[in-house]
């Protein structure tokens, strides 16, 4: 009557199913040894099964495929934070508003000086989110007055430009994609090296 074994280190496998086991291969079963056990049986191991451990790294594969969708997301979302103004920069060129602003710049003193007192720095008049102010502050005198008394007098922009609220939301976005990054590439790593302990074992099956 043939008797199964409980093996839980390289020494005790090698012995018990009669094989050397690779250096390349150690590693993985070290790590496996750590937090799971081998059965044997007549020299072969009976657990843990190989359909068991065929699923197992399915599922990881899975699991690997959509972080790496994830990973992808978060990667385009740092690229964008980082490279929001340099975009809006060359964009600046192909929108007449841009073009009707700088030609009032040079033609009309009044909106020059109305332009500096509202502090606009070039950021905030190329950025799109704020179309829709530098239309109205190219078209009406009074908003052009009351965005600079607003921004001269409000303790809210005692140490910022109008604008600077975008600027904070794609410094934020790029360090949370970044945060992000680091976390999805760490389970990445992980999910990896448990895929390789899979394989390994299965190489002895």
């Amino acid at each position: 009557m043939s008797k199964s074994k409980t093996i839980n280190n390289i020494k005790d496998l090698e012995k018990e199913i009669n094989i050397k086991v690779k250096d390349g291969d150690k590693k993985y079963l070290i790590e496996f040894f750590k937090i799971r056990f081998l059965r044997t049986d007549k020299g072969k191991i009976v657990y843990p099964e190989k359909k068991d451990l065929v699923n197992k790294n399915k599922e990881l594969y899975s699991k690997l495929s959509n972080i790496k969708k994830e990973l992808r997301f978060w990667l385009k979302e740092k690229t964008d934070a980082e490279n929001y103004y340099k975009v809006a920069a060359l964009k600046k060129y192909f929108r007449k508003i841009y073009w009707a602003h700088k030609v009032k710049l040079a033609t009309d003193a009044e909106y020059k000086k109305d332009v500096e007192n509202a502090r606009l720095t070039e950021e905030t008049i190329t950025d799109p989110k704020y179309e829709h102010l530098l239309e109205t502050f190219l078209q009406d005198s009074d908003y052009r007055k009351k965005l600079g008394d607003t921004v001269n007098s409000s303790l809210i922009y005692k140490n910022l430009n109008v604008g600077d609220s975008n600027k904070k939301k794609q410094i934020f976005k790029k360090e949370t994609a970044e945060k992000k990054i680091l976390h999805l590439r760490k389970s990445i790593r992980h999910i990896r090296h448990m895929i390789e302990i899979n394989k390994t074992v299965l190489k002895y099956k």
